[in-house]
């Protein structure tokens, strides 16, 4: 009897249905209510959970960029150098914010800030060679409760994006497209008010610009022949080295004549004073810095005081030593240089005074000779390094290689997916189904012992209803018998 109890007891797939059924109605009911609360409940956390994401698009129309290449075929570092620090940093100082909130905003912007590569379209020719291409690359910048608390809305976030995607832009073609700042420079006249010396001073310094813009054109730009010019920048490197020459041996002519008519004697004192104060001024300056780099290093050493300010306090001591020392090292260089000049005049002091008034007036027609050929093979040149760099620009189209294609634009993503979704509402749904199930069975239950109560209680009714039939049959008898004894 208790084995057939216990068969009777375990649950089958016939009892599972047969639940199941009996609870329909139940269970659409439950989940219904239940997918409702689930999905307010997810709302709310969907709410809570949603994080902005601000987006710029860069596009670039060169080949080559999709490997990581600059316009010049190097690596460029695309990604590193719009998340760059000083890229970031310059961005939100042009959005006006103070260098305090800066260092509070910088790192927090480039951990949430990503670059990725988007839809590419080329254009090939029979040869399948790219003829155009556009390769686009997305800029976000994730909303972070970090950033948040720096901001005072939400709306800064696209004005940040904007402006680092806008601040690289200004750097990539500052640094890949071509321009110079040198003028033509007008000719001397034949005049014995020519400061020859001063003359050559600045002829050098053009010459020597002009030298350094060249070759570094020649270092980016590798094999370019300009069209027009029928020119390489390593043939116009070259062609202003011959010009540097010629300016070497116009200084000669100045130095070994002493020529001293117009002030060049008076122009290296005053040179030599203006350059040997700034060298000392710089040296000094120097070692301030140094002591009180020393002296931050030991705070640090001892805990002393508080070490972010004290770190930060190094790194902009040893910043501005290094530029101060560069600046002592040009110092020192135009020292160096007009102690030359003084020396060489002192050697040949008395040449120029012991000429007649025409022997000197010769000496500065061939000085202003050599510098007018100077000035015209430095114009002549100039020309033709403006021509190159027109070529440049519009055989490679370097000011419009790069763009922004679209302003910054605010999506929303959740950590919720859909496919977390869906397992939430299925749990939900088969808790609900279980549920009903069970509550369908306990009111079953319930009903089956209300049942039974009732057919007890009707029995005992019957029961109690008998006895007094019995009892009554029985007073009946009773009677009867009195009666005939009477």
């Amino acid at each position: 009897m208790e084995e057939e109890q216990q068969y009777a007891d375990e649950l089958t797939f016939k009892k599972i249905w047969d639940s199941i059924k009996r609870s329909g109605v139940r269970i659409i009911v439950y989940v219904l209510i239940g997918l409702i609360i689930a999905v307010g409940v997810m709302g709310v956390c969907n709410i809570i959970l949603t994080r902005s994401q601000y987006e710029t698009k860069i596009t670039y129309y060169y080949s080559g960029v999709e490997d990581g290449n600059d316009p010049w075929g190097g690596q460029m570092g695309l990604v590193n150098n719009i998340r760059a620090s000083s890229n970031v940093r310059n961005a939100l100082a042009k959005c006006g914010y103070d260098e305090e909130t800066i260092d509070l905003l910088v790192d927090d912007v480039i951990q949430n800030l990503s670059v990725i590569p988007s839809t590419t379209n080329e254009y090939r020719n029979e040869s399948d060679e790219v003829i155009s291409a556009s390769y686009n690359y997305r800029i976000i910048l994730t909303q972070n409760p970090k950033i948040d608390k720096n901001l005072g809305s939400r709306n800064e976030y696209n004005t940040i994006v904007n402006a680092i995607t806008e601040e690289y832009i200004e750097a990539f073609k500052l640094k890949y497209s071509m321009d110079t700042k040198l003028p033509a420079i007008e000719n001397i006249s034949d005049s014995l008010s020519q400061n020859t010396l001063q003359n050559y001073d600045e002829l050098r310094q053009y010459v020597n610009t002009f030298a350094i813009e060249s070759a570094s054109w020649q270092a980016k730009t590798g094999n370019f022949i300009s069209p027009s010019q029928k020119e390489s920048f390593a043939t116009l490197t070259s062609q202003i080295a011959s010009l540097s020459s010629e300016l070497d041996r116009y200084r000669t002519h100045i130095l070994t004549n002493a020529i001293n008519g117009n002030g060049e004697k008076e122009l290296i004192e005053i040179r030599l004073a203006k350059y040997t104060a700034e060298s000392n001024s710089k040296k000094a300056h120097i070692l301030t810095l140094n002591e009180a780099l020393e002296k931050a290093k030991t705070i640090i050493a001892t805990g002393s005081q508080s070490g972010t300010i004290i770190l930060q306090t190094t790194k902009e001591l040893q910043e501005e030593i290094i530029k101060v020392s560069a600046e002592l090292a040009k110092s020192s260089e135009n020292q160096e240089l007009w102690t030359a000049y003084k020396n060489s005049y002192n050697d040949n002091e008395n040449r120029y005074e012991t000429l007649t008034e025409e022997e000197q007036v010769a000496l500065y027609d061939t000085a202003t000779s050599m510098a007018n050929r100077i000035i015209d093979g430095y114009n002549t040149l100039l020309v033709t390094y403006k021509g190159m760099i027109k070529d440049y620009n519009e055989g490679y189209s370097i000011n419009s290689l790069v763009r922004v294609t679209s302003g910054a634009r605010q999506t929303n993503t959740s950590v919720l997916t859909p496919m977390i979704f869906i397992i939430i509402l299925a749990v939900v749904i088969i808790i609900a189904v279980i549920i009903a199930m069970c509550v369908t069975s306990k009111k079953g239950a319930m009903r089956i012992k209300a049942l039974e109560r009732n057919k007890e209680s009707q029995t005992e009714e019957l029961l109690l209803e008998n006895a007094e039939s019995v009892e009554a049959t029985d007073e009946g008898i009773l009677s009867d018998n009195e009666s005939k004894r009477e």
